[in-house]
């Protein structure tokens, strides 16, 4: 098993609702997809920053998800919308199906560290 979590730092208030657009489709594809296990989203409003968790059973799932549908839509406009440098995306091999907590996973955010 595979866990992938993200910050996603937006770039500003204005950018909000296509976020949210875009995140709905996300997890639209996300329901579809029979590579992903579990997976969950926690929100930070006032600082505009959104993390993700999500348990895969293998790497090429990851990487299939990725580079289609939705996902691969908001890749075009993550420039736009989010600040790189403020963002983060990791992903660590798991031995179970249960998440980290959240504390570990902005942890492992922060300092890149994927454990």
């Amino acid at each position: 098993m595979i866990v992938v979590a993200t910050r996603l730092q937006l770039r500003g208030w204005r950018h909000l609702r296509r976020f949210f657009a875009i995140n709905g489709e996300i997890k639209a594809q996300l329901r579809d997809d029979p590579g992903v296990v579990r997976y969950r989203r926690r929100a930070d409003f006032l600082r505009l920053r959104f993390y993700t968790q999500s348990i895969w059973r293998e790497s090429a799932a990851i990487d299939d998800f990725v580079r289609s549908g939705a996902h691969l839509q908001s890749m075009v406009v993550f420039d736009e919308i989010a600040d790189r440098d403020a963002s983060a995306f990791l992903r660590w091999e798991v031995s179970t199906q249960k998440f980290p907590t959240w504390h570990e996973a902005r942890r492992s955010l922060a300092s890149g560290d994927m454990r």
